[in-house]
């Protein structure tokens, strides 16, 4: 077969002769339209990529912070924020008593965000308040909770209490969402069994052992039935990490 490149030349539509296609200016336009394609897909893979960037960003922070948390330095650095935290606690409680104000809450070796509710993670120093009472069916309502901090599933137990406190963190409906909301979970498939739960409440400290780890389908909600056969922390977050697919969901008994 031939190959024979045109650049000029008429072409005469069948039944219209009078209206000539002039093959110069055809070339040209699918050219151009070739071009303009070619750089809305540039784009879109360009747009794409930065989508991706944008919502992995804290999930890839969270990695580097974990493998930094692991060396010898970060240990040193721990130490030091500890002292430091458990002198400006001792000041702060030693001021109170000085000002009539006792401060009743246990003292603790981490910082605590808020004495009403907060957890603390040790092996992957997540720190975090919480936000009770929030309804794990209403996303516009667990959304905004989780601009805060964790939430803790409305109509369970609290800590302390025979029954399931339930406890979730970056548990949202579209990948866009990661790098908005609470990431204080990203990190939660890291724990196993015996590892150790904090969890300060209305300024009493509840200490837990993780005793249980499921991998279930987004639709199960078999945790959040009320129980009154023991005391159970629940923490869930999505699995894998940045994804909706599952449910990665930690179950800790109190010490």
């Amino acid at each position: 077969m031939v190959r024979v490149k045109i650049k000029k030349g008429v072409v005469y539509q069948p039944g219209a002769e009078t209206k000539p296609v002039k093959v110069a200016v055809a070339v040209w336009l699918l050219k151009l339209i070739a071009v303009g394609l070619s750089w809305i897909g540039f784009g879109l893979v360009v747009i794409s990529a930065v989508g991706l960037v944008f919502v992995y960003i804290p999930l890839g922070m969270a990695e580097a912070k974990y493998a930094f948390s692991k060396t010898q330095l970060a240990a040193v650095m721990r130490e030091v924020e500890k002292q430091d935290y458990l002198n400006r606690n001792k000041e702060e409680k030693r001021i109170g008593g000085f000002l009539g104000k006792v401060d009743t809450s246990e003292t603790t070796d981490w910082s605590v965000p808020d004495k009403n509710y907060s957890i603390y993670i040790p092996k992957i120093f997540a720190t975090s308040r919480v936000i009770p009472n929030v309804d794990a069916a209403n996303s516009k309502e667990y959304l905004a909770a989780l601009k805060r901090g964790v939430a803790e599933a409305v109509g369970l137990s609290h800590p302390g209490q025979t029954g399931t406190t339930f406890l979730f963190a970056h548990s949202v409906g579209t990948r866009a969402d990661f790098a908005r909301y609470n990431a204080v979970f990203y990190l939660l498939d890291k724990l196993s069994f015996g590892d150790r739960v904090e969890v300060m409440y209305q300024g009493k400290l509840y200490k837990y052992e993780v005793v249980e780890r499921e991998i279930l389908p987004a639709t199960e909600v078999k945790y959040l039935m009320p129980q009154t056969l023991s005391e159970k922390l629940v923490l869930q977050t999505c699995y894998p990490p940045g994804t909706t697919w599952k449910r990665l969901v930690i179950v800790a008994k109190r010490l």
